[in-house]
């Protein structure tokens, strides 16, 4: 574990304390959210500044949606901060594992590919070499030629077949 694994827990448990706060807005902004992910991802093959304009818009409606279509709580319930929390923390998952697959893929001298890059600047370098997250974020990025070659445990394979059909657009280690 390294100082980038506890960066993104703590980027996570504010997602999931900022929706336990905001309670049914907080869970509408965050499956709305992991929902308007795939389409933004796929946007970015035809163009990244596209995608983050449209990102940034369709965020703003989600927001002016969620304001529109969630009356105002009168009296706090815990059950409404607990289904934020629900969505905070969805949210923040998919945007962790976003991060981690999103590394740039290297090859070596024997044209093998290197997940995570090995010449990443100090300290950066090393805390994602020795990153959990970014291991787990390489299953994800990685699982079909992984489980083509049999290195997926029988326990992780639908988990990371559902996170790379969520998170990874083509197939990025063949330049595509």
């Amino acid at each position: 574990m390294s100082w980038l694994d506890l960066l993104l827990v703590c980027f996570l448990a504010t997602f999931t304390v900022l929706g336990v706060e905001r309670r049914l807005f907080g869970l509408f902004i965050g499956l709305g959210g992991v929902f308007l992910l795939k389409p933004v991802l796929l946007l970015t093959t035809v163009s990244p500044w596209l995608a983050l304009v449209i990102a940034l818009i369709a965020g703003l409606l989600l927001g002016f949606a969620g304001q529109r279509l969630l009356p105002p709580l009168r009296t706090p319930s815990p059950l409404f901060g607990i289904l934020g929390g629900i969505g905070g923390f969805a949210l923040g998952l998919v945007l962790v594992l976003a991060l981690v697959t999103s590394l740039p893929i290297e090859r070596n001298f024997s044209n093998q590919i290197v997940y995570p890059p090995r010449h990443l600047p100090e300290p950066v370098g090393s805390a994602v070499l020795s990153s959990r997250l970014v291991s787990f974020g390489r299953g994800i990025l990685l699982y079909p030629l992984l489980d083509g070659q049999g290195d997926v445990p029988t326990v992780q394979r639908e988990l990371l077949k559902g996170f790379h059909r969520l998170l990874v657009v083509g197939e990025p280690w063949a330049g595509r």
